[in-house]
């Protein structure tokens, strides 16, 4: 057992020396990202799932407008980044540069204004203005990015990219009241997103480990009033794999990962 772990991690180090000498940066969690970036920026089927997502989404909005007869002002809570916007290029920066994710390029990306709207993703929200439903914005993209945030939105035609339909985060991740200001007003007929969070807090075991259970016991929700956009990159669930209170460094994580991986 011993020595199979020793050969597993040789091999790794190995294959990440590798990546590092043909890109010129050496950093082996950030090359971990570059299946599921090539597989997110060059794949059919990333963009057919995205498509496919939103033209369901379409359909439960004419059936629930169609339910509704206007008794009540109608919803639609999406997340932004990789369920609206395509941030991908920053995780190529990653992968190039050999950097790991700080805020502060996230930060600059984001001022950059570059992302594109995901396939299908701003034609839907024009679907749903024209059915009379309103889409809001939750995400965890800090309050300061805001101006910027708009004025991606904007660029790539989505509706309702104004300030009173998007709400970001200022002093936590959780998105419970923000999701509350909308329900008070209106009866959210749908919620997009690419992580958990994006959904309800109800899929979070403890203080940030997210909760399987929760997900088999809401199975008839998946596809009805939560449809889950595709995200290999990144995610909370990352969190779940690192030992909590402890400082790590990118090696670490990396082999962290890789120790996670079932395999026979």
């Amino acid at each position: 057992m011993r020595k199979s772990i020793f050969y597993s991690v040789i091999a790794f180090v190995m294959g990440m020396l590798f990546m590092g000498f043909v890109s010129g940066t050496l950093n082996p969690l950030s090359n971990q990202l570059v299946n599921a970036v090539l597989w997110y920026q060059r794949s059919d089927e990333m963009k057919a799932i995205y498509l496919q997502n939103f033209n369901w989404a379409k359909q439960i909005v004419e059936m629930e407008t169609n339910k509704n007869q206007n008794q009540h002002k109608l919803a639609v809570i999406v997340d932004i980044d990789e369920t609206m916007l395509d941030n991908s290029p920053f995780e190529g920066m990653l992968i190039h540069t050999g950097k790991s994710f700080i805020r502060s390029l996230w930060n600059d990306w984001v001022n950059r204004i570059h992302a594109r709207a995901l396939p299908g993703a701003a034609d839907f929200t024009q679907f749903a203005r024209r059915h009379g439903v309103e889409v809001f914005y939750i995400s965890n993209r800090h309050v300061r990015n805001l101006k910027a945030t708009l004025e991606n939105l904007k660029r790539e035609g989505f509706a309702y990219a104004d300030s009173s339909h998007i709400l970001l985060k200022d002093k936590t991740s959780d998105k419970t009241k923000r999701r509350n200001k909308v329900t008070a007003f209106y009866k959210v007929i749908l919620y997009m997103g690419d992580n958990m969070g994006d959904f309800d807090e109800i899929y979070k075991k403890g203080s940030s480990l997210y909760d399987s259970t929760a997900v088999w016991r809401d199975s008839q929700l998946w596809g009805t009033r939560f449809i889950v956009m595709p995200n290999p990159m990144y995610g909370t669930w990352e969190y779940t794999l690192f030992p909590r209170g402890k400082k790590l460094t990118d090696l670490d994580k990396a082999m962290i990962k890789i120790n996670h991986i079932i395999g026979y």
